[in-house]
């Protein structure tokens, strides 16, 4: 028997492609796991009795994302949500099953400034990692759907990267991961100081 054997996971709003990639990682960590790109019509195709946590996909957001939390919570009071992003889904999924990210170990405090038309992002490194800045970009924007900005090798103490404005155009959120363990997670519009860590 697996660690997350029991736990029962829906993804909701990904093209089918990308979620049967993020299901074939998690039944890999013995998570249990299903998807649909019905999104609309979810609360009456599942029940919220079925599953431990419901993931929603960027396509899922707003009233839709709303409606649909209410409706299962509903259903079941202790089923849990997590809005999560293709390309970290999988680990983000991992890391609400275990109850939130533990301590870091990578990073103490990350943080995107805007800085004229372009983005700083700045972190505090606690020990020497390589990190990874993409963008990702809209959902409907022209391939890529994640570009790489940088990977370099951080040491510790203070770290910042200009993000160039011209990812302005379609960039939506910026994952900066490091040593493939953690990530941090920033909007580009909207609220830039928001930021998820795990």
């Amino acid at each position: 028997m697996t660690e997350f054997s029991s736990n029962r996971v829906l993804m909701l709003g990904r093209p089918p492609d990308a979620w049967q990639d993020v299901i074939e990682q998690l039944t890999a960590r013995g998570v249990s796991a299903q998807g649909s790109t019905d999104a609309q019509y979810a609360a009456d195709l599942f029940d919220g009795r079925d599953f431990d946590l419901i993931s929603f996909g960027s396509t899922v957001s707003g009233s839709l994302n709303e409606s649909l939390r209410r409706a299962f919570a509903r259903q079941n009071p202790r089923v849990r949500f997590l809005d999560s992003l293709a390309p970290i889904a999988a680990k983000q999924i991992v890391s609400a099953l275990k109850g939130g990210s533990g301590q870091q170990q990578y990073v103490a405090r990350s943080r995107v400034a805007e800085a004229g038309l372009d983005y700083l992002l700045k972190a505090i490194v606690l020990k020497q990692c390589v990190v990874r800045i993409e963008v990702c970009r809209s959902f409907g924007a022209p391939p890529p759907s994640v570009e790489v900005v940088d990977q370099s090798t951080a040491v510790p103490g203070f770290f910042e990267r200009r993000i160039d404005a011209r990812y302005r155009t379609h960039g939506y959120m910026l994952l900066m991961t490091l040593n493939d363990d953690e990530y941090c997670l920033h909007r580009m519009h909207a609220t830039p100081e928001l930021s998820v860590t795990g």
